[in-house]
């Protein structure tokens, strides 16, 4: 009896703790399957054009409930007027994009720094070999090209092997001004003593307790104006959802998404984005600069999502990062 009631008293028996939330876990899965289920049996009941969409969003990776809900609004929109695959693909696009939430780029908006006011600040956070290096080089490119603005790149990660070098290296080549930070307080000084009108900053990879202690120290230091969490569309929705999950306690801005190019498909990071309940911000697929990454509200996701991301053909003379 003694031990019982010592059961009920919080944190004495962790393994009854841990057994209580598996069967909770569990019971979640089971409610999960069985909505999906209700949602399957309506669209089954739907005319056969539309379960080919259905099964054609599924197949590209669209999360289930998400796939039913956009055949049902299309379903709704059209009732049971004939119409084509082709015609019924653009309106579940359409659905789509009406759905995704973008965040408007801020590049065309900042203004020249006068003397004794701080740059803006451009911060990507990320697992490691999320594309944020790369991304850093193409935004530092599109500022100066396309807008004219003056940047200087900044990287917190020295853990990554040649990563200092690489940095050194690529800022010779875009002419701009860079800095590595060691220190929560060498990235905040780097930033004040900048003289340019943006600033991107690269911050490490790792994910561990320690690491992201250290990452919101970074943070803290350097106040950007921005936080992109940047992620691979390569990865499956559950492991999206999994990496974004080790930074949603951050004050993130938006979402990046990088790799589209290498992507099977666009569902999972589709659907992804709807659950993170973030803009998008940037995508980026390719390594060719500054063409390869694009603000999100010039991107036709909806029909790559649908598609497939449209190959583009190499051309050697093209810059590469």
């Amino acid at each position: 009896m003694n031990n019982f009631r010592g059961a009920e008293e919080p944190g004495t028996h962790p393994m009854l703790s841990a057994a209580l939330e598996a069967r909770m876990a569990h019971i979640e899965e089971l409610l999960g399957d069985l909505h999906d289920w209700m949602r399957s049996e309506q669209v089954s009941s739907l005319p056969g054009p539309y379960r080919r969409l259905f099964s054609h969003l599924v197949s590209n990776d669209f999360e289930r409930r998400y796939a039913a809900s956009i055949t049902r609004s299309v379903h709704l929109a059209h009732g049971s007027r004939e119409i084509g695959d082709d015609a019924l693909f653009a309106a579940a696009a359409g659905e789509i994009d009406a759905a995704l939430e973008r965040r408007s780029e801020t590049l065309p908006r900042i203004s020249r720094r006068s003397r004794g006011t701080r740059p803006y600040v451009f911060a990507l956070v990320g697992a490691s070999g999320a594309g944020k290096t790369t991304l850093m080089y193409k935004l530092a490119v599109r500022s100066v090209l396309n807008f004219r603005l003056r940047v200087k790149i900044i990287s917190s990660d020295t853990y990554k092997i040649g990563s200092v070098e690489g940095v050194h290296t690529i800022a010779e080549i875009l002419n701009v001004p860079y800095g590595i930070a060691f220190k929560p307080e060498e990235v905040a000084a780097l930033i004040d003593q900048a003289e340019t009108d943006l600033v991107v900053l690269d911050t490490a990879g790792r994910s561990d307790r320690t690491a992201r202690e250290e990452l919101a120290a970074f943070l803290a230091a350097a106040r950007p104006d921005e936080t992109h969490l940047v992620l691979p569309a390569t990865m499956s929705q559950h492991a999206l959802q999994e990496t974004a999950a080790l930074f949603l306690g951050e004050r993130l801005s938006c979402v990046t998404f990088t790799k589209l190019d290498e992507a099977p498909s666009l569902g999972g990071m589709i659907s992804s984005a709807r659950w993170m309940g973030l803009p998008i911000g940037y995508i980026s697929a390719g390594t060719k600069i500054p063409d390869d990454i694009l603000a999100a509200d010039e991107a036709p996701l909806g029909r790559w999502g649908i598609e497939g991301v449209p190959l583009n053909e190499h051309d050697s003379e093209v810059p590469h990062v």
